[in-house]
């Protein structure tokens, strides 16, 4: 091939002709002689090499020895010996890029220039990058093939269409059969349960213990509207406090609420503590307001009329019914009001040894009571707490308290462990009770809505198929229902779990800046009466079980929309690592806690007595799970609190 007598025009030289290929979209390079020298390369194949133009006029192999392993260099040799062109689509090609070896596909030829005489005297190389394509190809493919096999599995359901109607017989049975279990439990409730249903509050169930509160039979009341079932409400607060849980979403709670009730003589007048409770479907929507009613009016008459014949007493005690005691280590002297020496059967001095009042402690509790009074001398902080036995005359198994005192110093460096006891006798077989019945309800419903829901499930499926819209419609109502349900089962059955010894963390490494953004997602999505923030969370890998780091953050955040106004800033922030260790701090504007709860509100089932609750309600388990699951990570849970000015509660974790 000659240039001067193919272009005799000396202005149009070879020089220009690769001047005018180094323009071009494709990836060019020229080599000449055996040893593939690159003659010329446009910045198309220089960017496909990953080098620069230093290359040029370097042995192909020389400048790019990452081929060594490759086909290329070879190829070339044919084509150059043979004359023969040779094309290829989507060939792999590996080259070093600053370094780092990267593999793309190209669609590339190798066409030998000969001479008049039919010796090849260059090889022009073009290549097309082609890996987006390649990879959309794969994608149809992939596509395709799962199309496919969603056909196949259509006909093979509709193969099984005959065996799943009789599935579907079934499955309606123990959908029936599992609500009657479930209205079995709910009857044998030691409270009163109702559930209404829609808007219009319809009385879907009301167990034994509510039917006597209102003085109804279920005949009277079951499938109407609760205004119309109980008109002795009217002019009474109920029906509107129902219409704005259903229509607000926020429970409500009341206690020792005044309500005129049906009487067989009329109306009579009752004090009870009431809940109400929307019922969210799995969209987030309320179609629903679980009641729970308890009706105190005998304890409270029983216990105003005791606070009569007391009022110094529990003006002196604050909380009622508590025994003070002191006790001065100098010169071994304790003392307390009548209401400890009663529960220790002491006489009526005004002061005693120390001995003498152990003596009325259970034997294996009484060095612990030693060891905790001395600690709380030799602390810091002076704390004292400890919950023993002491005999009492009615009960062989004693009577359970709960101490709690503190050591102060006069101005002379006097010391004094000033401190109350309460009888925490019966709140510890009330917990019992609970957990036992939280227990049961747990592990009885588990299995039935677990099953109850693959049938669920199935069904659904085969009303898709069908195209049965009516039954989907009634399907998805009851998986709702199922779906809602579980959800209360599961945070019953943690407390079960932990009592037993059985809630185990599963723990495996996971990104908490990842979580955090989910978590941010989920919540922006579900809350929207206040203004969360979540500040930036660097990448940082935890190892811990990342379900349930992500319920104790879901309960902080919560709480703080619980008890903060509308409205208010609620920050979710992490701190940097420090000793291993990663914290995240929800902070709120709300109510505040005052130092006194701070020290109980981890406790189970512990409520904080304050007015401004209102019909915040609860059972008081939250923040006790928190903790348990923050322990079990070797980690805990911190509170900063200032009474109307807000609250922060740090996790905090190790690595």
């Amino acid at each position: 091939m000659n240039t001067d007598k193919q272009f005799p025009d000396a202005g149009f030289s070879l020089e220009l002709i690769i001047q005018a290929l180094s323009y071009s979209p494709e990836a060019t390079a020229i080599y000449s002689s055996e040893d593939m020298i690159i003659h010329f390369a446009n910045e198309g194949m220089l960017g496909v090499w990953g080098k620069t133009a230093a290359v040029i006029g370097k042995p192909l192999m020389e400048a790019l020895p990452e081929l060594e392993d490759q086909p290329f260099f070879a190829l070339l040799q044919k084509v150059w010996h043979s004359g023969e062109t040779y094309s290829v689509k989507d060939a792999p090609v590996r080259v070093l890029k600053n370094g780092i070896s990267t593999l793309d596909f190209y669609d590339y030829e190798y066409r030998a220039l000969r001479d008049e005489k039919g010796k090849t005297w260059c090889i022009l190389n073009t290549a097309r990058k082609v890996t987006s394509r390649r990879e959309y190809l794969q994608k149809i493919q992939h596509k395709e093939e799962n199309e496919q096999a969603l056909i196949e599995e259509m006909a093979t359901t509709m193969e099984e269409l005959s065996s799943t109607n009789e599935d579907l017989n079934r499955s309606l049975k123990l959908l029936g059969e599992s609500r009657e279990h479930v209205k079995t439990i709910i009857e044998q409730a030691p409270v009163g349960i109702a559930v209404l249903e829609g808007p219009e509050h319809i009385i879907e169930i009301a167990n034994p213990a509510i039917l006597k509160i209102w003085g109804r039979k279920l005949s009277e009341v079951k499938g109407l509207p609760h205004a119309v079932a109980r008109p002795e409400l009217i002019g009474q607060p109920v029906n509107r406090w129902l219409t704005e849980v259903f229509e607000t979403g926020k429970r409500r709670k009341n206690d020792e609420f005044l309500v005129r009730l049906l009487d067989k003589d009329g109306l009579r007048e009752a004090i009870v503590n009431s809940i109400y409770q929307p019922v969210f479907s799995s969209d987030g929507k309320v179609t629903g307001v679980l009641v729970i009613l308890d009706e105190i009016t005998q304890q409270v008459l029983d216990r105003r009329a005791s606070e009569k014949d007391q009022q110094m007493l529990t003006m002196a005690t604050v909380a009622g019914e508590l025994a003070t005691f002191y006790y001065e280590p100098e010169t071994n002297q304790f003392s307390g009001n009548d209401l400890l020496k009663s529960w220790f059967g002491l006489s009526g001095e005004n002061n005693m040894e120390l001995e003498t009042a152990v003596s009325a402690i259970f034997e294996e509790d009484r060095v612990r009571v030693a060891e905790a009074i001395t600690q709380s001398f030799n602390s810091s902080d002076g704390h004292y707490f400890i919950e023993y036995r002491i005999y009492h005359p009615g009960d062989p198994k004693g009577r359970l308290v709960q101490a709690i005192g503190k050591v102060f110093y006069n101005h002379n460096g006097k010391a004094t462990l000033n401190g109350t006891l309460r009888d925490i006798t019966e709140q510890k077989k009330d917990e019992q009770r609970k957990d036992d019945f939280m227990g049961m309800v747990s592990h009885e419903l588990k299995t039935p809505l677990t099953s109850l829901n693959a049938y669920l499930q199935l069904m659904q499926h085969t009303a898709m198929l069908t195209g049965n819209t009516t039954q989907q419609n009634i399907i998805e109502k009851s998986t709702r229902q199922v779906r809602n349900m579980t959800a209360m089962i599961n945070s019953f059955l943690n407390i079960s779990r932990l009592d037993s010894g059985r809630m185990l963390v599963n723990k495996t490494p996971f990104d908490l800046g990842l979580l955090m953004k989910e978590l941010e997602e989920e919540t922006l999505s579900i809350i929207h009466t206040h203004q969360i923030f979540f500040e930036k969370v660097e990448s940082v890998e935890l190892n811990a079980d990342r379900e349930k780091i992500a319920q104790v953050l879901h309960n902080l955040i919560g709480n703080a929309v619980k008890y903060s106004p509308m409205n208010t800033a609620i920050t979710i922030s992490s701190s940097s690592i420090i000793n291993e260790r990663v914290s995240i701090t929800v902070e709120d504007k709300g109510m505040g806690i005052s130092e006194a709860d701070q020290e109980q509100i981890f406790e189970r089932y512990y409520r904080i007595k304050n007015p401004q609750l209102g019909s915040i309600a609860g059972f008081g388990i939250g923040l006790y799970l928190c903790k348990e699951i923050a322990e079990l990570h070797q980690g805990r849970i911190i509170v900063e609190s200032t009474i109307n000015k807000g609250s922060a509660f740090t996790l905090e974790l190790p690595l």
